[in-house]
């Protein structure tokens, strides 16, 4: 193969083929850094989970706000909105730090550079203590934490400082003023007056505290006396009721089985009481019995008495049956 010279190169196609790869490489380049930011600031390959919290003020804040803890990146905000409450935000945390956030964090917008770098969002962890927040769980807003937030509570700090200031202005000019209330009653001797018999009823009242703190003391001494022979004596007595208490264990027992025996004569006596009760219900039948059989026997004989009756009074046989007279003497005596 005979390799072209120099002069015979076509240059047009050349600096389309070098345009060409330099494009490639452009473009390789641009999607490695792409993939690269992505995949750092957790948008791909990383798994994520949602808070949300509520904060009063959201100045210098956006979607895209790194979140950090302790100042590393640990998400993102991803929605703001206003509510009545204030302005409302979801944060997207990477799952690795999910176990440090829990019920007890509180999260607070603060400059994590210079006072003016831009705003980023920290969440304050105190790991190990509470419960470990889950997806679209609430995370607790606190007081944000820059210069600016500090200059505003100054601010309002001055304000109340002047309020303050102005009040105590108009107080001591009404007091120098003799005309109001307030400066007759500091220009005359009647509060110095009340002031001076006060601070003696007050020391009265010192004095007697202190006889009742020595009279107090002379109680707790007496008791300091007689209060441990009365405890040997309680601790006696109670030693004398376990000793009687423990005599006194048996006889529950002892009752148990007198109660027993008791239940199992009366068990007897019951029983007995029915075998009567059944020989007196024998009796009784056998007694009606009899009556029923006297009965029968007497209508029997009340029924042969009749018949014999009717027969007696047939024509045939009356007619042949011998009269009285007829009857020798000795059949006459029978008759």
């Amino acid at each position: 193969m005979r390799i072209k010279s120099i002069n015979q190169i076509n240059w047009m196609e050349m600096s389309g083929l070098l345009v060409g790869i330099f494009f490639t490489v452009a473009v390789l380049l641009f999607a490695l850094v792409l993939y690269t930011k992505l995949f750092t600031s957790g948008m791909i390959g990383v798994e994520e989970y949602k808070l949300h919290s509520t904060f009063e003020k959201a100045l210098g804040l956006r979607p895209g706000t790194r979140v950090q803890i302790s100042g590393v990146d640990v998400g993102q905000i991803t929605e703001m909105k206003i509510q009545n409450d204030g302005v409302f935000m979801e944060f997207t945390i990477r799952k690795e730090f999910q176990n440090w956030i829990t019920d007890s964090a509180e999260v607070f917008a603060i400059r994590d550079q210079n006072l003016i770098s831009a705003r980023v969002i920290n969440i304050d962890v105190r790991r190990g203590k509470g419960r470990v927040l889950q997806e679209g769980d609430f995370l607790p807003a606190g007081k944000a934490q820059d210069i600016e937030t500090v200059l505003e509570t100054t601010n309002e700090l001055l304000g109340r400082v002047n309020s303050l200031i102005d009040a105590a202005d108009t107080l001591l000019g009404m007091a120098k003023d003799t005309g109001t209330t307030i400066g007759a009653l500091f220009g005359s001797r009647l509060l110095y007056d009340n002031l001076n018999r006060q601070l003696n009823r007050l020391d009265d009242i010192t004095y007697a505290g202190k006889n009742t703190l020595i009279k107090t003391s002379k109680l707790l001494d007496t008791l300091s006396e007689n209060i441990p022979p009365m405890v040997t004596k309680i601790d006696n007595m109670t030693s004398d009721l376990s000793g009687i208490v423990t005599d006194l264990k048996p006889i529950p027992a002892k009752v148990d089985t007198l109660m027993g025996s008791v239940h199992g004569l009366v068990k007897s006596i019951d029983t007995t009481m029915g075998r009567v009760d059944g020989i007196v219900g024998k009796m009784d039948l056998m007694t009606s019995n009899i009556s029923d059989f006297m009965e029968t026997t007497e209508g029997t004989l009340q029924n042969a008495d009749d018949l014999m009756e009717g027969i007696s009074n047939i024509w045939i046989i009356r007619r042949n049956m011998p009269s009285k007279d007829s009857v020798p003497f000795m059949v006459e005596t029978l008759w």
